[in-house]
């Protein structure tokens, strides 16, 4: 899918700092490193919200 949107944010030198480390870590862009963090945490929502709805509760 072609990347066209922006997405301006103001954060911490610290924050900035430690997002620079984290995607050098994983040898990724910033930019990469935010979209793939993020998609995987919606994932694991979806996930989890979907096992929450496959569940029974018991009656009281």
């Amino acid at each position: 899918m072609p990347k066209t949107e922006t997405l301006n944010l103001r954060v911490s030198a610290e924050f900035k700092r430690r997002l620079i480390e984290e995607a050098a870590k994983e040898k990724r862009s910033v930019t990469n490193y935010l979209e793939a963090t993020i998609t995987t945490v919606w994932e694991q929502r979806q996930n989890a919200d979907t096992k929450v709805r496959g569940k029974r509760h018991p009656a009281k």
